[in-house]
């Protein structure tokens, strides 16, 4: 798969509604100020932002003969139909673990379709004849795209500028200077924050120093864009200075803002955008993507499509790991505590500890007790199953409801891993594995 910064609309996988918002609104002279684009992580978000910024940058360049005032308020509908921010590991854990749900597969078949986002508003139909449009923009009045019903031809989207994707594409992954500036920016009139380094949240230095970029008018075309990966990271601090900017924009900026979690945006930010909500893609939509444009085996497309919960991202890093390959070493140390019983704990908690980072084999204990507990409740549904292709490993031994504790148990020690100091590993094993009665 291509990384972010190289993907247009038509190689995002999905997200058909959201692939359509940004033309539709150049075309109807409505492209708000602020676009929030929320989800999952993995999901596709930050290549869509590039695209959209390629959009929006290669309409500007189209206009750039003209005087163009844009882009306007944010005058699109705000429709929040999916939030992502469920925290768990899989989803619903009612919906895993015994819960009722509309979904066949439990492990992220999301629906079809994809969520309602927001459009504009058809023009109403002028009463006189439309003027002949002029041949050039320069030969035009002064039109504004923040006008409802604008139809500047030049300002329309028509496909991405070369030059201009390639700049883009040039100017990330970003490198930024101990005052929080971008360094290797390729075009003058894109910025790009996230938080640098090993930071964990969007620093105000960062957003102090965008202040001084979004002042100067684009040095070519109509727009300046901003990109801002991890808008639920911004500090409260950098929040209070981006304010100003949502509040009163340069009439030419465009802020393009990516968040894990739209309820750890800071209110004051998320009223001031309009918001783009990205739903995973269902399972069999991803296993064709996978199989057609990845070349991976069927089988081993279905197991990432399951562990991922429709996430294109997590499913390709884990077809490009050693994820699959650890399965069926960690699969068999945890039988041993079946047939051997608490003897053998030491011994099949240090052999999963050893088979790759923690949070790795977790999940993949996790999905393994879903898998158990599937089959046994419902054995005669063999396609519910993660694991099918190793489904001579998923053997029971108890009850749903010790299987139930189990992944009880391996949610919590997941939980751990938050913690700032993360105990023995091999600790967090033995304790997620056994429970002493």
């Amino acid at each position: 798969m291509l990384p972010p910064q190289k993907h247009t609309f038509d190689t995002v996988w999905g997200h058909e509604a959201a692939r359509r918002f940004v033309p539709r609104l150049l075309g109807a002279g409505r492209l708000p100020h602020a676009i929030l684009l929320t989800g999952p992580d993995g999901i596709g978000k930050r290549s869509l932002a590039f695209a959209m910024a390629k959009a929006i940058m290669s309409a500007g360049i189209a206009a750039r003969g003209g005087k163009v005032d844009a882009p306007g308020p944010a005058m699109a509908k705000r429709t929040i139909t999916a939030d992502g921010d469920d925290d768990d590991l899989f989803g619903d854990q009612d919906d895993l673990f015994g819960g009722a749900t509309e979904e066949v597969d439990l492990f992220g078949d999301a629906a079809e379709e994809e969520p309602a986002v927001g459009e504009p508003e058809s023009a109403p139909e002028a009463e006189q004849p439309t003027p002949t449009p002029p041949k050039s923009v320069k030969d035009s009045p002064k039109h504004s795209l923040s006008k409802a019903g604008s139809t500047i031809e030049a300002t329309r989207f028509v496909g991405f500028d070369e030059r201009i994707s390639r700049l883009i594409e040039n100017s990330y992954p970003t490198e930024y200077d101990t005052s929080g500036r971008p360094k290797n920016l390729a075009h003058a009139d894109l910025y790009i924050i996230e938080p640098p380094g090993n930071r964990r949240s969007i620093l105000v230095d960062q957003v102090r120093a965008f202040h001084e970029a979004a002042s100067i008018p684009p040095v070519e075309g109509a727009f300046r864009v901003v990109l801002i990966f991890g808008a639920d990271t911004i500090t409260q601090e950098a929040g209070n200075s981006i304010l100003k900017l949502l509040e009163e924009p340069p009439r030419y900026l465009v802020m393009i803002l990516v968040a894990n979690q739209l309820s750890r945006v800071l209110p004051t930010i998320k009223s001031r955008c309009s918001i783009v909500p990205m739903t995973p893609l269902g399972k069999s939509e991803l296993v064709t993507k996978l199989v057609e444009e990845e070349g991976v085996g069927r089988d081993h497309a279905k197991v990432a499509a399951a562990l991922s919960e429709g996430r294109p991202g997590v499913a390709l890093e884990v077809l490009s790991g050693d994820l699959l390959k650890k399965r069926r070493d960690v699969f068999e140390a945890r039988l041993q505590l079946d047939r051997f019983g608490q003897c053998a704990l030491p011994g099949a908690a240090s052999r999963i500890s050893s088979s790759g980072e923690l949070e790795d084999v977790l999940w993949l204990l996790l999905s393994f007790a879903r898998d158990r507990l599937v089959n046994q409740t419902t054995p005669d549904h063999p396609e519910l199953l993660v694991h099918g292709d190793v489904s001579e490993l998923i053997t029971t031994v108890g009850d749903s409801c010790q299987l139930d504790e189990e992944a009880e148990r391996l949610l919590d020690a997941y939980g751990m891993l938050r913690h700032p100091f993360i105990p023995n590993q091999r600790a967090v094993m033995e304790t997620a594995l056994w429970f002493d009665e």
